[in-house]
Order: structure tokens, then C-alpha cells, then sequence
């Protein structure tokens, strides 16, 4: 009988410890979540309240300059991937320079936005001019930026900037 006491003594006792366990757990969980909730709330206030005092300025300029900035965004961005697509491919645009024809030469031609029809005269003037596209002593930085510059600009290319 003692010994059943005991048990169930014992029994109460841990259950009222997990019960507070438990308890104490959600607690500790937002003490410790609550100056991240705070953070998140500050900066959360701090993005639209700058945003707030940014939109009328993107709202003039979109409404009142749309396409008459030096070069549209369509334009600059097509450049970036050109350059992108020069630079990562640097040794295999060399050789098809080199050879006046190549699929990272059509490549290149087609980001730049060459019409098709004009390719073979592209490829052929960018073939003639390797020695000066390639010379030794500069950086394939350099080097990329060079033929980058070529090929946008007219009359290789369709566009000005």
C-alpha cells in the first residue's frame, strides 16, 4: 500500500513537472522571440517609411522622362548581358573571332542584336580586325570590354546609346 502511494506520488509529482516544463518553455520561447519581433516591426516601419518618401520621385520621373533617359533600360541591359556573355566565354569567342565564324560568335552577334541578315559581314569585319582586338599586352578584361564595345557599336550593331 505504501509502496502504491509512493508510485502515484511520484507519478503526480513528474506530470506537474513536465506540466511546468511545458509551460516555462513558451515562455523562454518568447523571451527570446520577442526583440526579433521587435527588429523585424522597427525595420519593417523603417522600409515603407522610406519607401513612402521615394515613391512620388519614381512616380514623377517613370510619368514624366519614360524612354528619354541616354539609352533605354532594355538597351543597358542587353549590353550587361553582352558583356556578361563575352567575358564568360572570353576563349571561345577569341577562337571564333579567329576563325570569322562560330556558335559563341553567333551568340554574340544575336545579344548585341545584330540582324541576322547582317552576320556574315560582322563576322568577317570582326575576323579582319582580330590583331587589334586581341593584342597581348592587355588584361581579357580589357580585352572583353573591347569587343564588347565593337560589336554595340554602329555599324556592327543596330542600336546607339
Amino acid at each position: 500500500m505504501i509502496t502504491s502511494v509512493r508510485s502515484t506520488v511520484l507519478q503526480t509529482v513528474m506530470l506537474c513537472c513536465i506540466a511546468l516544463g511545458i509551460s516555462a518553455c513558451d515562455a523562454t520561447v518568447e523571451l527570446v522571440k520577442a526583440p526579433f519581433d521587435a527588429t523585424t516591426a522597427v525595420s519593417n516601419g523603417t522600409t515603407q517609411g522610406a519607401s513612402e518618401l521615394t515613391q512620388p520621385t519614381k512616380e514623377f520621373t517613370s510619368s514624366t522622362t519614360p524612354g528619354s533617359r541616354v539609352g533605354s533600360e532594355d538597351l543597358i541591359r542587353a549590353k550587361q548581358r553582352l558583356h556578361t556573355f563575352a567575358a564568360y566565354n572570353f576563349n571561345n569567342l577569341q577562337h571564333d573571332i579567329a576563325q570569322g565564324r562560330g556558335e559563341y560568335l553567333n551568340s554574340l552577334l544575336t545579344l548585341a542584336k545584330i540582324p541576322h541578315a547582317n552576320h556574315p559581314q560582322a563576322l568577317h569585319d570582326l575576323q579582319q580586325r582580330y590583331v587589334t582586338l586581341y593584342p597581348g599586352d592587355q588584361s581579357p578584361a580589357e580585352l572583353t570590354q573591347r569587343l564588347v564595345d565593337v560589336v554595340w557599336l554602329a555599324p556592327l550593331g543596330t542600336h546607339t546609346e
